[in-house]
C-alpha cells in the first residue's frame, strides 16, 4: 500500500493556507519540499525540509509537524529507523491524526516489530471498527504472533459482514496453530474455493496433510499449487517428501534435489536419509 495519498492530503491543507496570505520564506521552502515529494523526488524534498528545520529549530508543536512529512520521505527511501524516530515525536503531539498511527504500523511492519504494529493497528480499528482491511491485518498479526484463539474470534467477527480467500486462509492458519487439523483443512478448502489461484492455501493444506501422514491428499494439494508456481522451491520440497513416503523414491528424490539447489536447506536431510543411502 502506497502512502503518497496521505502525503497529498496533508500538503493540500497547507497549500490552502498559503493561498490566503503572502507566504513566509519558511513556508515557501516547505511548499517546495511538498512539491518535490509529490513528484516522488524524496531526496530533494528532504533537503528543503532540512532547511525549514534549521530555521525553525522545531521550537513549537506547529514547527514539529514537518517531521511527519520528513518521515514520509525517509520511509520511501528505506530509512525506517529514522522514520520511526520522527513519528515518535509527531504522534504524541497529534493524537487526533490516526493516519500517522497507520503510517507507523507500516513502518513497524518493515521493521518486523509485531507487538507495536498490532498496537497501532488496534488503535486505528477503534476509530474505524468495520474496516475489513484493518481487521484482516489485525487477524494476520495475531496468527503470526501465535495468538490463534484471538485470531479465530477476530476472523469470525469479520465473517459477520462477509468473507474472502484471505479471511478463510487466516482462519485455516489459526486452527492449524491450535492443532485443529479438520477445521484448518476446511478453511483452506474454503479459501481455494473462493480463489483458485491462492497458492498459500494449497501450500499450507499440503504441509498439514504431510504432518498428518495423508500423503496422497498432500500430493493433490501440492500438484495443484505447482500448476500455478511450477518452480516454487517449498512446493518441490513438499512434493519430494510426499513421493518418497509413497514409495516413489526416484521421482521424490528428484524433487528434493531440485528444492535443495533452489535454497531449501531442509531438503538436504531428506536427501541423505532417503536418496543417498548405501547400497
Amino acid at each position: 500500500m502506497r502512502l503518497i495519498g496521505f502525503f497529498g492530503i496533508f500538503v493540500f491543507s497547507i497549500s490552502l493556507s498559503l493561498a490566503q496570505s503572502k507566504p513566509s520564506k519558511v513556508a515557501v521552502m516547505e511548499a517546495l519540499g511538498d512539491t518535490l515529494a509529490q513528484q516522488e523526488n524524496f531526496s530533494a524534498a528532504l533537503k528543503q525540509y532540512a532547511k525549514v528545520i534549521k530555521v525553525t529549530k522545531l521550537k513549537t508543536k506547529e514547527d514539529r509537524k514537518i517531521l511527519y512529512k520528513r518521515a514520509l520521505c525517509l520511509f520511501y527511501l528505506g530509512e525506517y529507523e529514522k522514520t520511526l524516530s520522527d513519528l515518535n515525536v509527531f504522534i504524541p503531539e497529534n493524537e487526533d491524526a490516526p493516519r500517522a498511527r497507520l503510517f507507523r504500523a507500516f513502518v513497524y511492519r518493515e521493521l518486523d516489530d509485531l507487538e507495536n504494529q498490532l498496537a497501532d493497528i488496534q488503535f486505528v480499528i477503534e476509530l474505524d471498527p468495520m474496516n475489513p482491511d484493518l481487521l484482516k491485518w489485525e487477524a494476520g498479526l495475531l496468527v503470526e504472533m501465535g495468538k490463534n484463539e484471538e485470531a479465530v474470534m477476530a476472523l469470525k467477527n469479520i465473517k459477520r459482514w462477509g468473507t474472502d480467500a484471505e479471511v478463510e486462509f487466516y482462519l485455516g492458519l489459526a486452527y492449524y496453530g491450535i492443532n485443529n487439523a479438520d477445521s484448518a483443512i476446511f478453511h483452506f478448502d474454503e479459501a481455494i474455493a473462493l480463489n483458485g489461484g491462492f497458492v498459500p492455501a494449497y501450500t499450507y493444506a499440503g504441509a498439514l496433510c504431510l504432518e498428518e501422514g495423508a500423503y496422497e491428499l498432500a500430493l493433490t494439494y501440492i500438484n495443484l499449487a505447482l500448476r500455478l508456481e511450477a518452480n516454487n522451491p517449498q512446493l518441490l520440497f513438499y512434493k519430494g517428501i510426499a513421493l518418497v513416503e509413497l514409495g516413489k523414491k526416484d521421482e521424490g528424490c528428484s524433487c528434493l534435489n531440485r528444492a535443495f539447489y533452489k535454497g531449501v536447506d531442509d531438503a538436504g536431510g531428506y536427501l541423505e536419509e532417503f536418496c543417498f543411502d548405501a547400497e
